[in-house]
């Protein structure tokens, strides 16, 4: 509940940011017809179970995967430890260069990924967290890599 607020309260977009992110959108076929320009930060929060293509973009014409549509606004991961960790690793480079490039045979694609990333998931109760360490090692770590 808390991360859907953080666009809210993030400062408005420029004019340069404004245009970006209304580009994006209308380049993923997501931008309503009539809705004009988007002059507040996106908020994505795609499914645990998300692939690698639908986070960072892909197919055979490169389109905007989750973050990049996030660019300028927040990226929520609930459950964090849930994604597959090849899913979590495709974001390094986008977290560090703020963009995504999309190699195909036919076209290379480049598109903004500079958000917000917030990442969360619920405590395991203390019972099952040493039953989860004894078993099978740390699975509130195991998800997580770096």
């Amino acid at each position: 509940m808390l991360a859907r607020r953080l666009p809210g309260i993030l400062p408005p977009l420029t004019l340069d940011e404004t245009l970006e992110t209304t580009a994006i959108h209308s380049v993923a076929g997501i931008l309503p017809p009539a809705a004009g320009f988007l002059t507040a930060g996106p908020f994505r929060a795609p499914h645990h179970t998300a692939s690698n293509v639908v986070l960072v973009g892909g197919g055979s014409l490169p389109r905007p995967g989750e973050i990049s549509l996030a660019h300028n606004g927040v990226l929520l991961l609930d459950e964090t430890v849930e994604f597959a960790r090849h899913v979590l690793d495709a974001l390094r480079q986008p977290l560090e260069e703020g963009a995504i490039r999309i190699a195909r045979a036919l076209r290379t694609a480049v598109f903004p990924a500079r958000f917000m990333l917030v990442a969360a998931m619920n405590p395991a109760s203390t019972r099952s967290t040493r039953r989860s360490c004894v078993d099978s090692g740390s699975t509130t770590r195991s998800g997580a890599s770096g």
